[in-house]
């Protein structure tokens, strides 16, 4: 797509030639919607929120309870969201014996006994089933199986019984049923109570929350597809709305004019990665063109913003280079893409990344992007003016792309010292050895031989369709973050901070109501500060408005120190115990009369007489240990300003 370069910065290599850098992107966002391009099938593993158990067991008249909760991973994680036992949580595992699958459920604080087990069912071959075999039985994926499998035979262990209510996961690992035992049993079909689980209970440690995320690897390959991703004859693609509508909301955000009306070609192109040997893309008429985004007070130009189906994923086992065959995953075929492709003018690799970071900011506030989830990759275009022009592709991560176009840069560089050709070519990034290397030939568009698709009709926009998508468009960061300097008295850096995360800039607005300073500072660097080195989001974690605000009025009212509210926020942010909860619980809230203070400031004084004096004559850091000390003996039940104030009176 990148056909005209302009000079952008002047460097000089080490023998003194004067070149300049030239950049360009073409990044690939897979779009956050259910379904792929143009069929049903899925574009994750998707999990319902537990409606087909829950339906199981209305069907069946049993008397039960649903809830909805956090991810819960392990028995001990579902009993915490649950308010439970980990001994009332039914556990279900699958084991073959004799080539035969057995459903085991056991109570969530212990393990099977194998011995005990295989001699009860009298077999000879006895084993755990394997992932695969799991999800053929029981089209669940591991971990996420419920007791109410029909047509599979259960073992109950007796252990489990001796709860009068027990609970099991409702098919994925974010919803549960809460049931009596008795009602547990009438809902299972062709099962035994037998003695299964070992004698000695287990401990299990929660899950941290850094680590609370649905574990995708359990997705099978190959299994989210149908006649249409993997393009059998006679297979008709239907165009998914939602994918326009992101790509639409995308385009506007991008500052593009729009096109009212587009269409779909077939990039030709023979490759595994495309069973049907062309991609349905947009080459001609995009979505939208002619945009731009400003990045360091530079207003990068966009080309185009179009639409087009993900790839499926070649799979290297031992390495791209090194692999000797390669396994391909068409699961992935068929992801809505949109692919945003700039002018060339960035300046750096350093810009480069900046210019990524504003773009995921922008498509995290549009809520068209799963950050963590949905994969963002790009084709970093690098050419030396007067030379041509090299593309490194498929560059996964922010860091890497910077990486790899700085490898890039410096293989020219040498390349134009030493008078060497550089060719067009495609080239990838080992980030390793931190080199590029060559893949191809660059093809151009010709080599592609675009045709429309005709199983695809003309998409036409009108104002109304527009206008509903604009309304959906919410103030962006940039927008955001002068808006807080204007109305809260922000500084810039804070400002930049807090509106370059959606859900954090929503937090701060709603505590700032309380106090729109001391908000700053719980949300901007205490709370950013422990979800960084914790490497958390805020959207992983139970922290909400009214819970900063509950800390905020503490603080304001004196009823805690500084130590302690930091203590606190901590608490809240990685396990969620609300301030005030947790500062009651340890008693560490502020409850001392003035009287108690000054006494306590007195014997301090008394007991650090010339460390005192040093104070009164004007050392600072004499202040700081004698507030120090009366803090440790109030343990930490005083306000460090008041103890100044006493101190200096």
């Amino acid at each position: 797509m990148l056909k005209h370069y302009f000079a952008q910065s002047d460097k000089r290599t080490p023998g003194g030639v004067i070149v300049k850098t030239i950049i360009g992107l073409e990044i690939h966002v897979q779009l956050n919607t259910d379904s792929k391009l143009f069929c049903g099938c899925p574009t994750s593993a998707m999990f319902d929120r537990g409606s087909w158990v829950r339906d199981y067991l209305v069907n069946k008249k049993i008397k039960h309870k649903f809830v909805e909760h956090g991810i819960a991973l392990k028995c001990i994680d579902s009993a915490h969201e649950r308010n439970l036992e980990a001994k009332q949580i039914a556990k279900a595992l699958v084991y073959m014996a004799d080539s035969k699958p057995v459903l085991f459920i056991l109570p969530g604080d212990r393990k099977l006994d194998l011995l005990k087990a295989q001699s009860e069912l009298n077999a000879k071959a006895f084993r755990i089933a394997t992932k695969e075999e799991v999800f053929e039985c029981t089209k669940c994926v591991v971990g996420s199986v419920p007791p109410t499998i029909d047509g599979i035979k259960k073992i109950v262990d007796k252990k489990l019984l001796e709860n009068k209510v027990v609970s099991f996961n409702a098919g994925n690992h974010f919803t549960g049923i809460i049931i009596d035992k008795n009602d547990f049993l009438e809902s299972i079909d062709d099962y035994a109570v037998l003695d299964v689980s070992a004698d000695e209970t287990i401990t299990e440690q929660p899950t941290p929350l850094e680590k609370k995320k649905i574990p995708v690897l359990n997705d099978l390959p190959n299994t989210r597809t149908c006649e249409v991703c993997l393009g059998f004859p006679g297979s008709k693609p239907v165009l998914n709305k939602k994918a326009v509508d992101y790509a639409l909301m995308v385009a506007m955000a991008m500052n593009c004019r729009i096109n009212k009306e587009f269409f779909f070609s077939r990039k030709t192109y023979f490759y595994p990665d495309l069973a049907k040997n062309y991609q349905i893309s947009q080459y001609e008429v995009p979505v939208g063109e002619k945009g731009f985004l400003e990045v360091d007070g530079k207003k990068i130009r966009i080309t185009r913003v179009h639409l087009e189906e993900d790839p499926a994923s070649l799979v290297h086992e031992s390495g791209t280079k090194q692999s000797a065959y390669s396994l391909i995953d068409y699961n992935r075929s068929g992801i809505p893409l949109v692919e945003i492709v700039t002018e060339p003018d960035l300046e750096s690799p350093e810009q480069a990344r900046h210019f990524l970071d504003k773009l995921l900011t922008t498509l995290n506030y549009l809520g068209v992007y799963a950050h963590g989830e949905s994969v963002l990759k790009a084709d970093c275009n690098l050419s030396i003016k007067g030379s041509e022009r090299v593309e490194v592709k498929n560059v996964t991560g922010f860091k890497a792309v910077e990486s790899a176009l700085k490898a890039e840069e410096k293989r020219q560089r040498k390349m134009i010292e030493s008078n060497e050709k550089i060719f067009l070519e495609t080239r990838g990034f080992d980030a390793e050895t931190n080199t590029t290397y060559a893949m191809r030939k660059k093809e151009t568009e010709d080599d592609y031989g675009y045709i429309a698709d005709p199983d695809l009709v003309k998409i036409v926009i009108d104002d109304a369709w527009l206008k509903e998508l604009k309304d959906k468009i919410p103030e962006l960061a940039e927008e955001k973050e002068k808006r807080f300097m204007k109305e809260f008295g922000l500084k810039e850096y804070d400002a930049k901070v807090i509106a370059s995360d959606k859900n954090l800039s929503e937090l701060f607005e709603k505590s700032a109501k309380a106090d729109p300073q001391l908000a700053v500072r719980f949300v901007s660097r205490e709370l950013m500060g422990i979800l960084n080195y914790n490497k958390l989001k805020i959207e992983n974690t139970k922290v909400n408005a009214e819970g900063i605000i509950g800390l905020i009025e503490l603080v304001k009212e004196g009823k805690v120190s500084d130590k302690n509210a930091k203590d606190a926020l901590i608490k809240y942010t990685l396990e969620g115990i609300p301030p005030k909860e947790f500062l009651e619980k340890n008693n560490s809230l502020i409850d001392a009369s003035s009287g108690d203070l000054e006494k306590a400031v007195k014997e301090i004084i008394k007991e650090n007489q010339l460390v005192f004096d040093e104070f009164k004559s004007g050392n600072k850091k004499s202040l700081n240990f004698l507030i120090g000390q009366v803090m440790r003996k109030m343990k930490g039940k005083a306000d460090a300003r008041v103890i100044q104030k006493i101190l200096e009176g």
